[in-house]
């Protein structure tokens, strides 16, 4: 009987989409770490993102374990995909279908962390069959991020929140600084769980700049010097936050000034805590043009944003209102299209979710700076900005942090009674704000300090100009007690193109000897809508005109 050779031509296709399904399949099975048939991980070698042998990864006499399904039922996801532990508990995969991964870091970003099968090689990293299991023992708190390398698109997503492993409950003094110091910036650099004081000055004096990184141990309640050495002085207000290339985490430092040098750095550099090397970015910040220092700055999908900023050279200096998107690699520049609805400078700006929150800020006017309750949401994805409640009280120069779910926006500011050691909570869900709760204030006032957090259970500050205007070594860290952390649910609202703020500087510069400027009330924000304060928040006050020295930057 004779084949046509239609009936020729579909054998021909379907046999060649056989083999190629089998080749496929086969070389998946190659490129898994263990072979289908077997049903446990090789011995789990805790190493870290350089391949040395890590310290971590001990699990505790008391710890337990928690398990996590991997693909169940042959879907794209982790059950549950957040999981709540305490430090020394272990987390335990188990892959109910094949081709996936456990790797640490945001969606589609390995951070080399931690990662199945064994910790090593995390990028580009390899899959896994039906019946792998993969335990990892967390021994600092935060929060983790993880996810699968080749579903990581289709939303395989996973959190592990880790509280505990600190004492005293609440605030408690630490070490001081190594020197009295201000205006360094603070991060905490969770693939070693330690916290870094990057840049800075001791003095207002020309020459006092600080040429190394401090590190603080937390287990140890220590402060060391490292040897990287600065790339110059120009260190001071710099824009810092943990990036990650190639696999492996830096600290990237973007901007910063010198005391009596009018120029502001446009350069870029990363720090490397675990090699301790600092080396150049080879892109630098395209807004500075040799005058303008960056404002609020945060971390959003391994990119870091600035919104804001002060231009110390323009009508004597005033704030900017432009946003720049920075990507690690390959290192490049994005100045969005959207724009701050007032300018301002030492913005407090943290993420929460996928979500940009502001709360405060210093207006700048010819060179005067006064602290606003300009509160801001931006949603980078969208790239629109809007209001949201304004912050109980006016503060600048200070950071906010994503605490729980929280924006913490810690003390600060300038304009009297500033500065401060309150702790304004803002809930992005409910759109209102709690003074001094969940975290209540610190002890001693500051602006322009270096804080951080893990993000669910310890926080810490140091430095910074005390309320005399004098810059201090004392150190404070704050202990989440009572068990583990419940974070806020992520806000999913969509931010507002039409922002309301009305920038109204009615300053009038005076010419003297100490040149000094009186500005009065600040920029105002309508939020809308407007969140009524709990029992025991005071209203929000209108910042008083005051004489303001001219700052040194």
């Amino acid at each position: 009987m004779k084949i046509s050779n239609g009936a020729r031509l579909i054998f021909w296709v379907t046999a060649i989409f056989a083999l190629g399904l089998l080749v496929r399949a086969e070389s998946g099975q190659r490129r898994t770490s263990l072979p289908a048939q077997k049903h446990a991980a090789p011995p789990i070698r805790i190493l870290d993102q350089n391949g040395r042998q890590a310290v971590s990864g001990i699990p505790s006499p008391n710890g337990t374990t928690v398990d996590v399904a991997v693909g169940p039922g042959g879907g794209f996801t982790f059950d549950p995909d957040t999981i709540n532990i305490s430090v020394g508990d272990t987390v335990r995969w188990t892959w109910g279908s094949s081709g996936h991964s456990v790797t640490s870091g945001p969606p589609c970003v390995a951070d080399s962390q931690y990662c199945s099968p064994n910790d090593t090689n995390c990028s580009p990293g390899s899959l896994s069959n039906v019946g792998t299991v993969y335990t990892h023992t967390f021994t600092n708190a935060g929060s983790y991020s993880y996810h699968c390398l080749s579903h990581c698109l289709l939303g395989m997503t996973g959190t592990v929140i880790v509280s505990g492993g600190c004492t005293p409950s609440g605030w408690s003094a630490g070490t001081d600084l190594p020197s009295v110091g201000a205006r360094l910036t603070g991060v905490y650099f969770q693939a070693n769980g330690k916290f870094y004081a990057m840049g800075g000055r001791s003095s207002d004096s020309a020459g006092s700049e600080f040429t190394h990184p401090f590190e603080y141990d937390p287990g140890a309640n220590t402060w060391t010097t490292k040897s990287a050495t600065y790339p110059d002085n120009h260190v001071n207000n710099m824009a810092c936050g943990v990036l990650t290339d190639a696999g492996t985490p830096y600290i990237y430092c973007v901007g910063g000034s010198a005391v009596t040098i009018p120029d502001i750095a446009d350069r870029v550099f990363r720090y490397d805590p675990v090699a301790d090397v600092i080396s150049p970015v080879a892109a630098p910040w395209p807004a500075v043009m040799g005058m303008v220092l960056p404002g609020g700055f945060t971390v959003l999908n391994n990119k870091l944003y600035i919104l804001g900023g002060f231009d110390t050279i323009t009508n004597g200096g005033q704030g900017t209102n432009q946003i720049w998107e920075f990507t690690p690699s390959p290192a490049a520049w994005v100045q969005k299209s959207t724009v701050l609805p007032v300018p301002l400078g030492y913005i407090p700006t943290t993420t929460i979710g996928s979500l940009i929150y502001t709360g405060g800020g210093s207006d700048i006017t010819a060179g005067a700076l006064t602290d606003t309750t300009n509160s801001f949401v931006y949603n980078p994805m969208a790239n629109t900005i809007g209001t949201i409640a304004a912050i109980p009280r006016a503060t600048g120069e200070t950071r906010a942090l994503n605490f729980n779910g929280l924006m913490l926006v810690m003390g600060g500011g300038r304009t009297a009674p500033n500065p401060s050691s309150e702790v304004d909570a803002y809930d992005p869900v409910a759109n209102s704000w709690m003074v001094n709760s969940p975290v209540p204030a610190f002890v001693n006032a500051r602006r322009n300090f270096p804080t951080d957090t893990d993000g669910t259970t310890r926080i810490w500050l140091t430095g910074g100009y005390d309320s005399t205007g004098v810059p201090t070594a004392s150190t404070e860290r704050f202990c989440q007690g009572g068990g583990t952390p419940t974070p806020t649910p992520t806000a999913t609202a969509t931010a507002t193109a039409t922002a309301t703020a009305t920038h109204t500087p009615t300053a009038t510069p005076t010419a003297t000897g100490t040149a000094t400027a009186s500005p009065t009330a600040t920029a105002t924000v309508t939020a809308s809508p407007t969140a009524t304060p709990p029992p025991g928040v005071r209203a929000t006050p209108t910042p008083r005109a005051r004489p303001t020295p001219a700052p040194r930057p």
